[in-house]
């Protein structure tokens, strides 16, 4: 599966950077079943319940100075994506990649947590920004 989205977007591109590289922000946000997330050294892991049914979630997350973030990762239960955010001025492309675990049922979530994301991102970066003073 595959689902991309443009969120249109009045903060700086510097403070996007910060922001989105910071797996316990950007994970809980975009994916509600995750509760926990723990990070070291470019690594994360997340736990969550889907459907009832507990998962984990590992990867790494990756940043670059010319706007660009990636998170990939892998599900316990057989399932591995990546999640992208490309900086643009006065724009964020989302794009999410993923195959595996629950993708035919999750499809319908997914599109909604990420309509979700795109609608509340003003202010959920605003309110993070405020939080660790970007």
């Amino acid at each position: 599966m595959r689902i991309s989205v443009e969120i249109q977007t009045k903060h700086e591109s510097n403070a996007l950077l910060v922001v989105l590289s910071d797996p316990s922000f950007v994970l809980p946000n975009l994916f509600p079943p995750i509760k926990e997330v723990k990070i070291s050294e470019g690594k994360y892991t997340c736990k969550g319940k889907f459907l009832g049914t507990p998962f984990e979630m590992v990867g790494n997350y990756y940043s670059s100075t010319e706007g660009r973030i990636k998170y990939v990762f892998t599900i316990n239960k057989g399932g591995t994506g990546n999640l992208e955010f490309l900086i643009e001025q006065g724009k964020v492309t989302l794009i999410f990649d993923y195959e595996g675990w629950f993708e035919k049922i999750s499809r319908l979530f997914i599109s909604r947590w990420i309509n979700d994301f795109k609608k509340n991102f003003e202010e959920k970066v605003r309110l993070k920004r405020i939080e660790s003073k970007i």
